[in-house]
This record gives C-alpha cells, sequence and structure tokens, in this order.
C-alpha cells in the first residue's frame, strides 16, 4: 500500500502511488505498466481508487468478462456452484 511519496510494489505486485504524488509519478507509473509488465494503481487514504493496465490486459479482461456472462445467463445453477455471488 502506498504510504509515503514515490511508487511502492504492494503485497500483490501492484504497483501503487497515492493520488498526492500521482502527477509528479505518472510517468515512471506507465513506464512500470507498459515495459515492466506491472498493473499499477493510484490510492487514496491508502485505499486504491482506480487501476492502470496495458491495453492487452484491458482487451482480454473484456473478452473474458462477456465470456463470464454468457456463461452466467446460459448456465446460472453451474455459475452459481463454482464462482457463487461472483
Amino acid at each position: 500500500m502506498a504510504t509515503g511519496k514515490g511508487i511502492e510494489i504492494a503485497e500483490d505486485g501492484v504497483a501503487t502511488v497515492g493520488m498526492t504524488d500521482a502527477r509528479a509519478l505518472l510517468t515512471t507509473l506507465l513506464r512500470e505498466v507498459r515495459y515492466g509488465g506491472q498493473v499499477g494503481a493510484f490510492t487514496e487514504r491508502g485505499a486504491r481508487q482506480a487501476y492502470l493496465v496495458t491495453p492487452d490486459f484491458y482487451e482480454r479482461a473484456s473478452r473474458e468478462h462477456v465470456a463470464v456472462q454468457r456463461f452466467r445467463e446460459q448456465q446460472p445453477d453451474l455459475f452459481d456452484e463454482f464462482f457463487g455471488d461472483l
């Protein structure tokens, strides 16, 4: 969790930066995401408010979301058995 100045890597591997430091560190965070394969997050008072991901990550997640929604609609009982209230 980002609590001070700079980009910190959280336990789950997400590169975090506080909102008050975001402007100064935006280019660095973008490079961490784009070239370093990191997921980035902006935090406020220690809580994540927004994530920064690569276009490939977003597009894959978007396609997977559609597939999960279709599965949920077509097989609601099976979906609930495996995923609960996801």
